[in-house]
């Protein structure tokens, strides 16, 4: 259900774009994402005055990678990343984000997920997480998360990063930096 609705969020964000009308720029909609993200339900690590939200499957082997490269950037200089779980990759995706949102401790789920990606053989491929039953209240949880990353229109990938940079204008990067420069370089931009 979530990829029928995913997918019919991206012809419905194509549908609207002509040539009449230029399309929205990235930062455009970054922007209306931000203004969205208080309807999220996110995993916080960290704490401080520089927020960078981060979308991802639990699924995903890049955002995999960006959880990793992330850790040392973890509150260091107030910087505060807000994992934001969405599932469409995979049909255990649905599965794995429940069992982040649904534990008692989600920072230490979302740490599980990333520690035994790819190494669990009851998880399946992917996160490390068993897939948990998905209770109504998560379900809409997810949806509400699905629904703010639609805002980005045709202009997603897994992960997305969004966040507002020095000027206070908002920003999105879509993937996984190239290499730790490349990341040292966009945390930089963050306000």
């Amino acid at each position: 259900m979530i990829r029928a609705t995913l997918a019919a969020a991206l012809v419905a964000a194509c549908a609207t774009w002509s040539p009449a009308h230029a399309a929205p720029s990235p930062q455009q909609l970054a922007g209306a994402m931000l203004h969205e993200m208080a309807q999220t339900t996110a995993v916080t690590l960290g704490s401080g005055p520089r927020v960078v939200d981060v979308f991802f499957d639990p699924n995903c082997p890049y955002c995999h990678e960006l959880y990793e490269d992330l850790q040392p950037w973890i509150g260091r200089q107030g910087l505060e990343l807000r994992w934001i779980p969405v599932a469409v990759l995979a049909r255990s995706s649905e599965g794995k984000a429940a069992a982040v949102l649904q534990a008692s401790d989600p920072a230490r789920a979302l740490a599980r997920n990333e520690s035994e990606y790819g190494r669990n053989p009851r998880a399946g491929s992917g996160g490390g997480l068993v897939p948990a039953p998905v209770a109504p209240a998560t379900r809409e949880e997810l949806a509400r998360n699905l629904k703010v990353l639609h805002a980005a229109g045709a202009y997603f990938a897994f992960p997305m990063m969004v966040w507002r940079d020095s000027s206070g204008k908002a920003q999105m990067f879509l993937g996984s930096p190239r290499d730790a420069a490349q990341l040292k370089a966009l945390l930089a931009t963050v306000q």
